[in-house]
């Protein structure tokens, strides 16, 4: 049924959570766990243990310790950066995994936290303080909605003001080149921006990817192991011309629709071809009525 699906629900309502809210709620209790060990006798495991064996550094990677350049982003700083991410990722990386699927979704992750912290690790070889934060997936998901849409208005965050997503991207890439080139290349890295503007490379390579028709890989597990691996490329499955749904048949209604949902949530909003987008239109305001 429709409303049924993860992705047509509230956000942590359900059993089965979306990607995004997992990772919102993954985020929140590694930050919980931050506090917790920063009190008493567990203040050195704060300091010390736990950014160097879930941060990013050379010293990291020196040291095998290979999970870092993904685990670092559930460290934060402080609660400021902690919301502003949290923030970003809801807002932002939603909207990112309602419009490619959240296979796609969870493939574009991965790809900013290790654009984030290859591109961050370039300049800061040798350096001791590790990498921390979750900002480069922010970027990623707007350079991402950006370029996706790039003449789409949208409202700005506690702001009355209304910009069309090319704006804001071309002046957030130039603020993070201002400060990458003026601040962190100068010895004042208070602010990773080097981080920041991998995140926005893995959201331009992963829109250049999928712009050519390509789709990310999927694994499936069986009970024997590794069943299969999907195509990189858009899925061939495509209902025949001659195919119609009958809507006034409940139950062949229900099966199309749950067809078409899978496809988004596979593929994303954008997969779908015009016949399917009525048909769920329609579908929708007939399960409304009943």
């Amino acid at each position: 049924m429709l409303y049924d699906r993860s992705y047509m629900k509230k956000p942590f309502r359900g059993k089965n959570r979306s990607p995004i809210d997992k990772l919102l709620i993954s985020l929140l209790v590694c930050f919980v766990i931050q506090l917790v060990v920063s009190m008493g006798s567990l203040h050195e495991l704060h300091k010390g243990l736990l950014p160097s064996f879930l941060g990013y550094s050379s010293q990291a990677l020196m040291d095998l310790f290979i999970w870092t350049p993904l685990t670092f982003i559930f460290l934060h700083d402080g609660p400021l950066s902690l919301i502003i991410s949290l923030l970003g990722i809801h807002f932002m990386g939603r909207a990112i995994e309602h419009d490619i699927g959240s296979r796609n979704f969870i493939w574009v992750c991965f790809a900013s936290a290790l654009s984030g912290s290859t591109f961050w690790l370039v300049f800061h070889m040798g350096h001791t303080q590790p990498l921390m934060g979750s900002t480069c997936l922010v970027m990623s998901f707007i350079t991402l909605f950006c370029l996706r849409h790039p003449n789409r208005p949208i409202s700005l965050l506690l702001l009355p003001i209304t910009l069309k997503p090319r704006i804001v991207f071309l002046s957030l890439l130039g603020l993070e080149l201002f400060g990458f080139v003026f601040y962190e290349l100068r010895g004042n890295p208070s602010v990773n921006y080097s981080a920041h503007l991998g995140g926005m490379m893995a959201g331009a390579f992963v829109f250049w990817f999928m712009r050519t028709g390509r789709q990310f890989p999927s694994i499936v597990f069986s009970g024997s192991g590794v069943k299969g691996v999907g195509s990189s490329r858009t899925p061939a499955v495509k209902p025949s011309s001659g195919y119609a749904v009958d809507l006034s048949d409940q139950r062949a209604l229900q099966e199309e629709v749950d067809r078409i949902l899978d496809k988004i949530n596979d593929n994303g909003f954008g997969s779908l071809s015009q016949k399917e987008k009525n048909t769920l239109d329609k579908a929708k305001g007939l399960l409304h009525r009943r």
